[in-house]
């Protein structure tokens, strides 16, 4: 029965357009490090990279605004939303979580800064030994996969040891 149930979920995400099969398959071409920490201290550590649902709804306000000054002829000449997203990379929030499912241990990230709002980026966490994991970055974007995999890399380098 949890065969049908899976099957039955996976269905549902390809007709709303989002499925986590094409990351999976993409995971060939990912980008990927170990690191010598638990599972959960690097799933934490990946999610506080992430927007707070509060950040995400000011990132869609403000590029909301942008766009009807822009149609307005009041723009900047400035990309929509670049000035917040710049902000709230300072802050140390570099994309907005799409799914998160720690019990099949992925994370689909979403909102990566220079790439279309809605470009799926599949981080996967993988057991590599008794105390370490490894982390691997997929997306059908190459540009979207290499800067979320420098954010979280970089994030995690100064979290954990790596793995050589």
């Amino acid at each position: 029965m949890t065969t049908g149930c899976a099957q039955l979920t996976e269905t549902a995400k390809k007709i709303w357009g989002s499925s986590t099969a094409a990351l999976e398959r993409a995971r060939v071409d990912g980008l990927r490090k170990t690191y010598l920490c638990t599972f959960a201290e690097c799933y934490d550590a990946v999610l506080g990279l992430a927007r707070t649902a509060e950040e995400q709804e000011a990132k869609a306000q403000q590029e909301e605004e942008a766009k009807r000054a822009a149609e307005e002829g009041e723009g900047s000449g400035a990309e929509p939303g670049l000035a917040q997203e710049q902000k709230l990379a300072a802050d140390g929030k570099f994309f907005d979580v799409f799914l998160k499912d720690s019990r099949q241990k992925h994370i689909v990230a979403i909102g990566i800064a220079g790439n279309v709002g809605t470009t799926e980026v599949g981080i996967f966490f993988e057991e590599a030994g008794p105390s370490a994991i490894k982390i691997e970055i997929s997306s059908l974007s190459s540009t979207a996969k290499r800067r979320a995999a420098q954010v979280v890399f970089e994030a995690l380098d100064k979290r954990f040891s790596p793995v050589l």
